[in-house]
């Protein structure tokens, strides 16, 4: 039965490569019948701007015969001169400007034939390449965690096959998996590994994976890629109630709404508590708008919704604020990654990040987002002048909290794959120079050199 199984995936994966060979023949002979149209249209233009010019030339034939052939009579007569010489100099012009729209028009005719060519010859490079990429037996199908290690495939003479390239597939989960692909394209050892649909829930979206459920270097559906994009263990960094847990001293005091009721103990009275703004954030959402505002802890509950989780923090104490007075926070950007063994963890801190500041001066008593939340997020932080004081202590906080998940065993190794993700750790700063710190964001902006420096 499973050779049985083994004998129909190989039937599968085969018609799954000839359909998209197919496919790209198919977009092969399309391109090859697009620039046919161009060229036939290209050419019934220049015939009708050869037209026009052969007109005007036959219009100042006409006019330099009649001035050539002038009476002595017309030609001693002022105005007949003037009015044969404006023809003839009209004409002229006209003929000029065929002339030259001819050749705009032959030039635009060659243009788009060329990008005809181009886009064809593209195809061709790209449809010899899927099929060498079709045709590489040194891959093997991804297993389970709990399956044997697949065979080494090997040649004829019992040689483990290698692979010529390192091969990519995005397989459109989202987030980065398509940025890090483009990434590994511009190395030259590095092919597009196509995908194909690998199955559909129960609402219709549809899931992918690399063709033949083949192992690739690099996937965003962790699964098939032999470096994941995604930490095992990520949600006790992601999830606000859960990050708590692994950084109560580093973090203002947190407490939680579930379902219109206070999870943990609730917060002191309205009598015991200061004037300072109370921030009531959606569990599962980021950004400012999942963020609301009240003045003391009694109000709290009334904000949220039924069926849905909140963190509840007050505003910490004496912010540090920008010399106009306005109120920021500090988006600090890190990588964790996580070797094949399963147990070494590689933290690395970046150390040009972007301040995000609120659009108005700060008070406590302002109760609107535009002056508690900070939502303008344009500011490289490379320039802010108590940075070189922060940016030690926030490196020391994300290490410290990483730690912990990793001691825990909240952040998981994946033996036998290297597993990385890029995000960002929100802190802010008090006047006594201390940091404390909000949030992870597991999918940060992020932005190439050449795009805009300014998010």
């Amino acid at each position: 039965a499973m050779g049985a199984i083994s004998c129909y995936e190989r039937l599968g994966m085969a018609a799954e490569a000839a359909m998209l060979l197919q496919d790209a023949l198919d977009q092969h002979a399309a391109l090859a019948e697009q620039r046919e149209v161009l060229v036939e249209i290209g050419r019934n233009r220049l015939r009708v701007r050869q037209t026009q010019l052969s007109f005007a030339e036959l219009e100042v034939e006409d006019n330099l015969e009649i001035a050539s052939n002038l009476s002595p009579e017309d030609a001693g007569d002022a105005q007949r001169v003037l009015e044969v010489a404006g023809r003839l100099r009209t004409t002229m012009r006209d003929l000029r400007l065929a002339a030259r729209l001819r050749q705009m028009e032959q030039d635009t005719v060659q243009r788009n034939i060329a990008l005809a060519e181009e886009e064809i010859e593209k195809s061709r490079i790209e449809m010899a390449s899927m099929k060498e990429v079709i045709d590489d037996r040194s891959l093997v199908v991804a297993a389970e965690e709990r399956q044997p290690v697949p065979v080494t495939p090997v040649d004829d003479l019992g040689r483990p096959l290698q692979q010529k390239y390192r091969y990519c597939t995005n397989c459109k989960v989202g987030g980065h998996g398509q940025r890090f692909c483009l990434y590994f394209l511009e190395r030259p050892d590095w092919r597009i590994y196509p995908n194909q649909k690998w199955f559909e829930d129960e609402k219709g979206n549809e899931y992918h994976c690399p063709l033949g459920k083949k192992l690739v270097d690099f996937a965003d559906e962790s699964h098939f890629s032999k470096i994941a994009m995604y930490l095992k263990g990520r949600a006790w960094l992601e999830e606000k109630t859960k990050v708590y847990d692994l950084a109560p001293d580093l973090m203002p005091e947190t407490f939680i709404i579930e379902d219109g009721k206070w999870k943990t103990k609730p917060p002191p009275p309205d009598s015991e508590v200061s004037n300072l703004p109370w921030f009531v954030k959606e569990a599962d959402r980021n950004w400012g708008t999942s963020v609301h505002l009240c003045a003391k802890p009694s109000d709290c509950l009334a904000l949220a919704k039924a069926n849905a989780t909140y963190v509840v923090q007050q505003h910490v104490k004496d912010p540090l604020l920008m010399d106009d007075g306005r109120k920021c926070h500090i988006k600090f950007y890190v990588l964790l990654v996580g070797n094949e063994d399963g147990q070494r963890w590689h933290l690395y801190t970046f150390k040009d990040g972007y301040l995000s500041i609120s659009p108005n001066k700060w008070t406590p008593e302002d109760l609107s987002k535009e002056t508690q939340v900070t939502i303008i997020r344009t500011e490289r932080i490379g320039d802010w002048k108590p940075w070189p004081d922060a940016y030690p202590k926030c490196k020391a906080a994300v290490g410290k909290i990483i730690a912990k998940a990793v001691a825990d065993r909240k952040l998981e190794g994946r033996v036998g794959k290297r597993q990385f993700e890029i995000f960002s750790a929100d802190f802010m700063v008090d006047t006594n120079g201390d940091v404390w710190f909000f949030e992870f964001n597991m999918s940060p902006v992020l932005k190439d050199p050449q795009d805009a420096p300014k998010v």
